[in-house]
């Protein structure tokens, strides 16, 4: 069964592990507060960013960041990182988001470890000064930076393997409704990583992740039916859930919808949905769809005959 995470990792590309949250949706509003004598003014600016009112929000937001505001700085950042009102300037945003890291501004410090963990925007891939970031962060109470720093933890990835203080972490991030943690903590629960295992707290834990979107718990939802791993066994129940992530494009995902639809289990057996899904499982680099199909192309069942597309699919399969 896939693991889902929120960062990335060098893996197959269904398995490569997604940061809880883009730069972008780290810069967004609901920044660091403002001083009291500057929380008017930086609301309105705010406000005015969000109807595209540049020419009012960004004389506003420069003048505050002159007076050292950080939150007026990670709205600087944004808009010069992603070209609102302004042409992009990534340097512009690098320097406006050290600056109001440096002040504390748990979401800055976010966001400039995620560019460290990156290794993007011209800073090198510094896993040890991303954790220490989000470490920054996360005493702050910042979910997004918790989980973060769990997955290092958990991965020794510039700081020491901690199992236990990743489960700490998670469980932080988790209780707060960050669906990464959700995800990741109902991992470790049904496998049994740092707690006992309990596939039906991993069960509850990726519910409450898969009813907020997130796709990689809605894949896991979906495994879990299939296999009657914390919850009663349903094969229906199951495709409606590897539906929902199939269709946001989880190669996993994917692969389980097409089996169901070959063998018939949860859905009408359909040869030609099962084709369709485990085409584009195989796309996403899935190699179990990409076996399958191989084998389908070989002997001709539910698939056309054709050997010289088994060969092509079979020169995808990783070495063992």
């Amino acid at each position: 069964m896939p693991r889902p995470s929120p960062h990335p990792a060098r893996r197959p590309a269904w398995h490569r592990l997604v940061l809880p949250v883009a730069v972008a949706g780290l810069l967004a509003l609901g920044a660091f507060p403002a001083r009291a004598d500057n929380a008017a003014d930086l609301a309105v600016a705010r406000l005015a960013m969000v109807r595209h009112d540049y020419d009012a929000a960004l004389p506003k937001l420069t003048a505050l960041a002159g007076q050292g505001d950080a939150g007026a700085m990670v709205e600087l950042a944004r808009a010069y990182g992603q070209g609102l009102g302004v042409p992009v300037d990534k340097d512009k945003a690098l320097a406006y988001l050290r600056q109001a890291s440096d002040k504390g501004n748990a979401q800055a410090q976010v966001g400039l470890a995620v560019l460290y963990d990156q290794g993007s925007n011209g800073l090198p891939r510094d896993p040890a000064e991303a954790a220490r970031l989000y470490k920054l962060a996360a005493d702050q109470g910042n979910a997004r930076a918790q989980v973060s720093l769990a997955w290092h933890y958990e991965h020794a990835s510039g700081v020491p393997l901690n199992v236990e203080e990743a489960v700490r972490l998670y469980t932080l991030g988790a209780r707060q409704g960050d669906a990464a943690g959700q995800t990741n903590l109902g991992w470790l629960y049904q496998n049994g990583t740092g707690v006992p295992r309990n596939p039906t707290e991993a069960a509850r834990l990726y519910k409450q992740a898969a009813s907020q979107g997130f796709v990689r718990a809605q894949g896991q939802m979906g495994a879990l039916y299939l296999a009657g791993l914390g919850v009663t066994k349903d094969p229906v129940e199951a495709a409606r859930w590897n539906r929902m992530a199939a269709e946001s494009n989880w190669a996993p995902a994917q692969f389980a919808l097409g089996f169901q639809y070959r063998k018939g289990e949860g859905v009408p057996r359909d040869d030609a949905q099962a084709l369709h899904w485990l085409r584009k499982a195989a796309d996403g680099g899935e190699q179990g769809a990409i076996a399958l199909l191989a084998q389908m192309y070989e002997s001709g069942d539910g698939a056309p005959k054709d050997l010289a597309e088994a060969g092509r699919l079979r020169a995808r399969l990783a070495p063992r």
